[in-house]
């Protein structure tokens, strides 16, 4: 089970909530700078090819060991692997999205699924979501556990 951070964004527009999975991103630790940019973290994308870049040419100009600058490498993308998800959500929260809850569910699909079969067709932006567990084999998450 995976446990999935609800936001909801500023306008209350209901097609634009977001689920972002808590935890460690693989696809951040190998393509951080990419993964960055497809989420649209303009300023994180922008300090982390200055990270790359300080890296790269340390090894030019500081005649800097090529071993070691793959480490420096490999912890700059293992450092934003685990917070990026994280980093993620602050982003968002900067753009006006806040927080409605945590869904506990085995996939993003049954977290969404959950998440809207909870909620009241005329539910309020200020209405915090529940926190529902929910299995991918349940029939359209009517027979989760709660």
């Amino acid at each position: 089970m995976a446990l999935f951070t609800v936001l909801e964004p500023p306008k209350g527009e209901i097609d634009k909530v977001t689920f972002v999975r808590e935890g460690f991103a693989p696809l951040a630790l190998v393509f951080t700078v990419l993964w960055a940019l497809w989420h649209r973290m303009w300023v994180m994308a922008a300090i982390l090819f200055a990270i790359l870049v300080a890296i790269s040419l340390s090894v030019t100009l500081l005649d800097l060991n090529p071993a070691v600058a793959s480490l420096l490498e490999l912890a700059t993308g293992l450092i934003f692997g685990f917070e990026a998800r994280r980093l993620r959500i602050m982003s968002l929260e900067r753009s006006g999205y806040r927080q409605a809850g945590l869904i506990e569910a085995s996939t993003r699909e049954a977290a969404e699924l959950g998440y809207f079969a909870a909620r009241p067709r005329n539910a309020q932006a200020a209405a915090p979501a529940p926190k529902l567990r929910i299995d991918a084999e349940d029939t359209l998450g009517l027979f989760g556990t709660r």
